[in-house]
């Protein structure tokens, strides 16, 4: 991967840096020679490890990545972080909303708190980091707000019903921003990840009701079986890397302003791209009868399919 022009080198802000997307998106967009700021929950307790080994891999390739802690629940947190990366370079140009968590289970037997926790991280996480950061964009007059979200932010996967109410109203923020933000030099765009072999999985929290789940006897077990069968697909030479998100991201990132799709499937797609397709006519006829067709910056492509590196 060849270097970027000085020109083209972006400050990024990717929350959720310990693992997965957020992990290789820090280390793929530092090798192209942008200068990124790697946030997680805690870097000097309990993902001490994580933040160190991407440190050793910053020293090492000599690329600029730098660790900071921001916990996208927390204001006083995000500001922190926005704060402090302000007064280091001056400007935030990429803000890449990562950070999430996936309650996979009963639906009826994860608990109010659950669900809220599920839309503070998912949902309210990357509003306020957002809010945060359009501000210095709109100074600037330019600006890219990346929102990770998933296949189960379009479609509904049963037992994801608290994770798929979480990405669909990310989505749904993503997008009014997109249209709202546009003539003031901001993108807001999606990326849709397909199935990934990352630490959603071994990390997704269990349904703390078990009176509840006893209601549903033997089918209380479905859930995890279905969790075994996408580990078991992890292994097979059918499924896709994670690194492909990173990738996607990447290349989203040069893509000039205006011109970037709206929402980006990366990777397997259960035919979410044909949905994608359709939706935007009906979108586009809604903004037509509005006489809001101008706000839309790309009538097409409006979804855009990963390429597999």
């Amino acid at each position: 991967m060849s270097a970027l022009p000085q020109s083209l080198k972006k400050v990024v802000l990717i929350t959720g840096c310990s693992s997965g997307f957020g992990r290789l998106s820090a280390e793929t967009l530092a090798l192209q020679g942008h200068c990124v700021y790697a946030t997680m929950r805690d870097p000097y307790g309990r993902n001490h490890s994580a933040a160190a080994d991407l440190q050793r891999i910053a020293s090492r390739k000599n690329i600029n990545i730098q660790v900071l802690a921001l916990d996208v629940t927390d204001d006083t947190s995000a500001k922190a972080a926005v704060k402090k990366i302000i007064q280091d370079e001056g400007h935030i140009d990429v803000l890449v909303n990562n950070a999430g968590i996936m309650n996979v289970g009963i639906t009826e037997a994860y608990e109010l708190d659950q669900i809220k926790h599920q839309m503070e991280v998912n949902f309210y996480g990357p509003a306020r980091l957002d809010r945060l950061v359009i501000p210095y964009m709109r100074k600037q007059k330019s600006g890219l707000l990346i929102h990770v979200s998933s296949l189960a932010g379009r479609l509904v996967f049963p037992y994801f019903g608290s994770y798929c109410a979480s990405k669909f109203a990310m989505e749904a923020l993503a997008e009014s921003y997109r249209y709202e933000l546009s003539s003031q030099g901001i993108d807001s765009i999606i990326v849709e990840p397909g199935p990934f072999d990352t630490s959603l999985i071994s990390n997704a929290p269990k349904p703390h009701d078990h009176a509840r789940l006893a209601e549903y006897g033997e089918s209380a077990a479905y859930p995890d079986k279905m969790l075994a069968a996408f580990e078991a697909f992890y292994q097979t030479g059918d499924a896709v890397p994670p690194q492909q998100v990173a990738d996607d991201i990447a290349r989203l990132i040069d893509i000039p302003h205006q011109l970037r799709p709206l929402r980006t499937v990366s990777g397997l797609d259960y035919g979410l791209r044909k949905l994608n397709s359709r939706i935007k006519t009906v979108q586009g006829e809604l903004l037509e009868t509005l006489k809001l067709q101008s706000m839309d910056p790309n009538a097409a492509p409006h979804e855009a399919a990963s390429v597999k590196s």
